[in-house]
């Protein structure tokens, strides 16, 4: 790192573009999961290996991060939305009665 173009001595070296890249995402990953309360997600699903899955896209993620990625993608707004539409347009379903 001591000869790379830009750096001082002692400063450790330029970071490059993957790791200050890496190091945001991480920022982000964790601000997000402060943020947003999984466990109030109506899609998510922890299944018996540790995964999470979307129960609207039906998709597997291998850890929170990827999931809170996934809800703010492009796929998944629009199948939310897609779901919204479908049951404003069904109306209110009935609760189905339970045997005895």
């Amino acid at each position: 790192f001591q000869h790379r173009v830009g750096s001082r001595t002692g400063g450790g070296g330029v970071a490059s573009f993957s790791e200050t890249n890496a190091q945001r995402r991480e920022r982000l990953r964790l601000l997000a999961l402060e943020t947003i309360d999984l466990s109030k997600d109506p899609y998510m699903l922890k299944n018996h290996l540790g995964s999470y899955e979307c129960k609207l896209c039906l998709t597997l993620h291998t850890n929170e991060g990827s999931y809170l990625a996934h809800t703010q993608g492009k796929k998944h707004q629009d199948n939310v939305k897609r779901r919204a539409a479908k049951e404003a347009s069904e109306g209110p379903q009935p609760a189905l009665a339970k045997p005895k």
